[in-house]
């Protein structure tokens, strides 16, 4: 501690100024210079809930000329004749043996310019290091040193890429010569204020000449970023970007994502979407497209494909349901008539006739068999059951966000919902006053929501009525607030239920020890480049007797192809993925259902509606 004052009297006792600047001319043979030297700091990890790496700091080194040490060069050396030309020659030789660079390089580097500051090698890991710092040993005074510095590493690839996000990345240079950069992203953003450390420095005097000392004027530590452990699951989360990959090999599709949650807590197990990217090498993973929507270039797999609206579909129904069940707009056991399949409000055209898919059995239905069987025509009706004003009301009632919302700690620019302004609800179009939004919104179209506000919204039916806030903190308390009653979202469970088990829906996957609950979404597009093309979703939740996570898959772009083709509808396209993913999320848990699959009565729900559950 006492060396540095001791230091600075010796200085001052020389009767000499010390100059501060690094390209100040020396005076009286002796050239001082303060040398301020980074130590940088580590910056923190995202960690996944079970401690497994999702990005990390490497320390690496990177070889340089450092110009404060020009005066102690091979130049100068040779310059005051200290070495012979055939002396220099030689520790050039060792220099580049050793460091791994062409002799005529090395000799440019050291002889011919070195006095300006030169990066000769990066991203030196521990063992490069080790075996050229042996090789400066056997030089010294190269006019080279090693900078230590950390390169930021994301171990796995294109998994959760997107939610990870990339932290302060390189410009890249394309093969135009072109530059492209990344801004910080995702978490690496939205946790930059814990994640990012504070550098340190070294601050000491360079003396040259004959009287040659370098006392150390003082040194501040560097502090190292905090580490963040999130609810993220790697290894549930690289399941799921495989069955992304699979489904979209499959299928016809413009992107697809999946979300995962615990439908009690609203933590965010899984969130990723395809195409992607690998964090570590961005540019070369992408491929450079014209963008469809706006002309221009750009990188196909860059944004999350879950931040853009999506129009929600036959998964809206069950929220639907409980509203109106809820609200007292329609009774359990009220029935609907389903019209021959086919049905037109009152003075609409032709062209807004509403219709069933085709096999949605002709019967009346309550809203139970509307869900199981997925009646555009009886929600159309439920709709207008719920009115104007409850229907300009849904969106708010399940915390659908008019803004741009991001989770804390996540920055992905998530974009707001959007529905058609409260006035159109109150047009009078037809002579019930029922606008023609209503009817569609009754089965999930003419409107668009944020994919994690959904995803938020179907929890509440999943765990009994609470809308619960998305966390991706684990050491936070759950926040929720009621808004269903447990005995509404018990009925629509059970429809949900009886949906994925119907036995003609083979291609949904199912389990002899498990009973969960699923609902499938179709939307046609109306406009944009992709219009009559599809959105396809599927949702599934489980175990039905106690919800523990729900998975909602999404595909965007889907085509249909004629009845004999690869068909567009959300069961058939998304509910492999996701209910595979629900499946290896609870054997994860170690919480799969042990009681063998019951049949449940479609035609009658055992849910009790009182209205003081």
């Amino acid at each position: 501690m006492a060396l540095a004052p001791i230091g600075l009297l010796y200085l001052a006792s020389m009767g000499r100024m010390i100059y501060l600047q690094v390209d100040k001319e020396p005076i009286d043979s002796m050239h001082s210079v303060v040398s301020n030297i980074i130590l940088p700091a580590a910056r923190g990890s995202i960690l996944d809930r079970n401690g497994q790496v999702l990005a990390e700091d490497v320390a690496s080194w990177d070889l340089v000329i450092d110009h404060f040490l020009s005066d102690r060069s091979l130049t100068t050396k040779s310059e005051l004749g200290k070495y012979s030309p055939r002396e220099v020659e030689e520790r050039i030789k060792i220099l580049a043996d050793g460091i791994g660079l062409p002799f005529t390089e090395m000799w440019s580097a050291l002889m011919v310019n070195p006095s300006s500051w030169q990066t000769l090698r990066t991203g030196l890991g521990p063992v490069e290091r080790e075996s050229i710092a042996r090789t400066l040993r056997m030089v010294p005074w190269s006019g080279m040193t090693l900078k230590q510095n950390y390169r930021r590493m994301y171990p796995n690839d294109r998994v959760l890429g997107h939610v990870i996000g990339l932290q302060g990345a390189e410009p890249e240079k394309n093969e135009d010569g072109s530059i492209t950069t990344f801004p910080n992203s995702g978490l690496e953003r939205g946790l930059d204020s814990v994640l990012a450390g504070t550098d340190g420095m070294r601050h000491s005097i360079s003396v040259s000449g004959e009287n040659g000392v370098n006392p150390a004027l003082g040194m501040e530590e560097p502090v190292h970023g905090m580490s963040v452990r999130t609810t993220l699951d790697l290894e549930l989360s690289t399941f799921a970007h495989s069955q992304l990959v699979e489904m979209a090999e499959k299928h016809e599709m413009e992107y697809c994502f999946a979300i995962v949650v615990d439908p009690k807590t609203g933590e965010v197990l899984s969130m990723q979407g395809i195409p992607d990217y690998d964090a570590n090498d961005p540019v070369n993973s992408m491929e450079l497209v014209v963008s469809p929507f706006d002309g221009k270039e750009g990188f196909d797999g860059w944004n999350y494909p879950g931040r853009w609206r999506i129009e929600p579909g036959s998964t809206m129904k069950p929220l639907n349901a409980a509203y109106a069940l809820d609200q007292g707009f329609i009774q359990p056991d009220q029935w609907f008539e389903n019209f021959n399949g086919s049905f037109l409000p009152p003075r609409r055209a032709e062209r807004d006739r509403i219709k069933n898919s085709v096999g949605v059995p002709k019967v009346p239905m309550r809203a139970f068999e509307a869900i199981v069987h997925s009646s555009n025509v009886v929600f159309a009706q439920i709709a207008r059951e719920i009115g104007r004003e409850g229907m300009a009301d849904l969106l708010d009632f399940y915390g659908y966000h008019s803004e741009t919302y991001d989770l804390p700690g996540l920055s992905m620019g998530m974009k707001p919902r959007y529905v058609q302004p409260r006035s159109a609800f109150m047009k009078k179009r037809s002579p019930d006053g029922m606008a023609y939004i209503i009817p569609t919104m009754g089965y999930g179209q003419a409107f668009d929501v944020p994919p994690l506000d959904h995803v938020m919204a179907l929890s509440a039916i999943a765990n009994g009525g609470m809308l619960m806030e998305p966390t991706m903190d684990p050491e936070s308390e759950p926040k929720g607030r009621r808004i269903l009653t447990e005995a509404s979202t018990q009925y629509v469970r059970d429809a949900m239920h009886g949906m994925v088990s119907l036995e003609k829906r083979t291609w949904i996957p199912r389990r002899d020890d498990l009973k969960f609950c699923g609902k499938s979404g179709t939307a046609m597009l109306r406009y944009g480049p992709f219009k009559e093309d599809y959105t396809s979703l599927f949702c599934a939740f489980g175990p039905y007797e106690d919800p523990e996570v729900l998975v909602l898959v999404v595909a965007f772009g889907t085509k249909y192809s004629g009845r004999l083709g690869p068909h567009h509808f959300g069961s058939q396209v998304c509910s492999e993925a996701a209910s595979k993913i629900l499946f290896h999320a609870l054997e994860s848990r170690g919480s799969l259902a042990t009681k063998s699959s019951e049949t449940l009565d479609f035609r009658a729900s055992g849910a009790s509606l009182q209205r003081d559950q």
